[in-house]
């Protein structure tokens, strides 16, 4: 009975091999934004790292992050760009969104968030900013909680600082019209502005908080997570192949990069695909302390494991 079953195997094996090498595709939409953050999932795209994880994959850009879950949740979307304010936004309101990748992080070197000011106006100091109008990318965003976390640290008063929403992409000429005396912005608009003296960084304000944080973040509802255990570890998997790649590949990356954003960012990011509780912990801690959460969020919710 034993030498008939073994006489099977190989036939069962080979049909196992078989039917996984032919199981369907997974049709995933991807929204991204405009930014170099998302350059893993643009290679992974262009290079195939997708598809040879069986992972039918469309890039979508969508020009603001805030508009992501909306899509996600209309399912036009199954996995989006956003970020931990946006996350814990959704989360608020009971989307059912959790995190499934890192995108960036927010380090000390290379700091990629600065405060920047208008050339012309004497700002030293984050006490300077009092009575000044500084243009943020969007209330409520990352940019945002921390400017206000880092005024407050520094010792200004928040509401003596006139903010207001500003993209990144119309910053330089909100400045060059002296809409703005200020703003916080991030590469690669950061390094126009200062390019051709427009204006000048005064603090690397985020890294001054904090030396490391979750910066980007991919996101998807969990229902639909759930109903295919294959794409996200799929989509990781892929991205970390992605990171790889542009390490050893960074001229190529930069022209991916430009075929698809049609810039290419000064600086290579910090790039990582970890991500946990913790991370998102602390930026509840800081949406709390500057008045943007006043009842508490079950972040274990928001993570899928």
């Amino acid at each position: 009975m034993l030498k008939k079953f073994l006489r099977f195997l190989p036939a069962l094996a080979l049909s196992l091999v078989s039917t996984l090498s032919f199981a369907q595709p997974v049709k995933v939409n991807i929204g991204y934004i405009p930014a170099g953050d998302w350059l893993p999932a643009l290679i992974a795209k262009d290079k195939g790292f997708f598809e040879k994880r069986n992972l039918d994959v469309t890039l979508t850009k969508v020009g603001i992050i805030s508009n992501i879950p909306a899509a996600i949740m209309s399912g036009s979307l199954m996995i989006g760009a956003s970020t931990a304010t946006v996350l814990m936004d959704a989360s608020d309101a009971g989307l059912g969104l959790v995190a499934v990748a890192g995108g960036t992080r927010f380090v000390k070197n290379p700091s990629i968030f600065s405060v920047v000011v208008r050339t012309g106006v004497k700002v030293a100091s984050a006490k300077d900013l009092e009575g000044k109008r500084v243009g943020v990318p969007g209330l409520r965003s990352t940019g945002d909680v921390m400017f206000r976390k880092w005024l407050q640290e520094k010792g200004a008063t928040v509401s003596k600082v006139s903010i207001v929403e500003a993209s990144f992409p119309q910053m330089k000429d909100l400045l060059k019209g002296g809409t703005l005396d200020a703003v916080a912005v991030l590469e690669p608009f950061r390094s126009g502005i200062v390019a051709d003296n427009t204006g000048y960084r005064v603090a690397d304000y985020m890294a001054e908080v904090n030396p490391d944080l979750l910066g980007g973040v991919w996101v998807a509802q969990k229902q639909w997570a759930d109903a295919n255990p294959r794409a996200i570890p799929a989509f990781r998997e892929s991205l970390v192949e992605a990171i790889e790649f542009i390490k050893t590949n960074t001229d190529e990356a930069r022209a991916i990069e430009l075929k698809y954003l049609g810039f290419k960012t000064p600086i290579m990011l910090p790039f990582s695909v970890p991500v946990n509780v913790a991370d998102l912990d602390i930026w509840v801690k800081y949406a709390r302390d500057v008045g943007y959460l006043t009842k508490p969020m079950d972040v274990s919710r928001m993570v899928l494991r």
